[in-house]
């Protein structure tokens, strides 16, 4: 065999074996880009030093500084701080399903990728509310500041409860979660 057809299947040899290295310990050597497209390595550096199992006392565990509750309600079991890096990213991903990127604010900037984007719980719209109860002349019963309308019921044995003073001023109590001391009411 020539010389030169020796160093083509050393080179040949050796961009496969290469390339398998790369396949086989990328992971182990700090590639954590996931199926969300974010890098958990960047995020674990910002948040605990990269430090996999980081617990400082301040209620946050491991790399990427899990709550208990976080982790639990996203599939992890024991505590974050003695799982594994993987275990963490595999919990972190589920996170990310549920809650978009928005667990990690302050680590998140250069992070994601492009198939993360932070999801916002959308904000419903506002109720509408119904006008503030008002003065009823005829009332027997001057609301006080603290008052609530199961408290005077009760007070004054009102059968029927605070339901029954609202039947009883129909015209005033418009809105029975939102009255005013100074107000009056009938409650006979």
């Amino acid at each position: 065999m020539s010389p030169r057809r020796v160093n083509r299947r050393i080179a040949v040899g050796s961009a496969a074996g290469i390339a398998a290295l790369v396949i086989t310990v990328g992971p182990a050597a700090g590639f954590a880009l996931a199926d969300s497209g974010v890098n958990w390595d960047k995020v674990a550096a910002c948040e605990s030093g990269g430090r996999w199992s980081a617990n400082t006392g301040n209620g946050y565990y491991g790399g990427l500084q899990f709550s208990p509750g976080t982790w639990h309600a996203n599939g992890g079991t024991g505590s974050p701080d003695q799982a594994t890096r993987e275990e963490q990213i595999r919990v972190a991903e589920n996170v990310v399903r549920a809650r978009g990127t928005g667990a990690w604010p302050n680590c998140m900037a250069g992070a994601a990728g492009h198939s993360a984007p932070s999801r916002r719980t959308p904000v419903a719209p506002a109720a509408k509310s119904l006008p503030a109860s008002v003065d009823n002349p005829a009332g027997d019963y001057t609301i006080q500041p603290g008052d609530t309308l199961s408290a005077i019921a009760d007070r004054l044995g009102v059968q029927g409860g605070w339901q029954r003073l609202v039947e009883l001023n129909p015209a005033a109590l418009t809105n029975p979660d939102l009255i005013f001391p100074g107000a009056r009411i009938v409650t006979k």
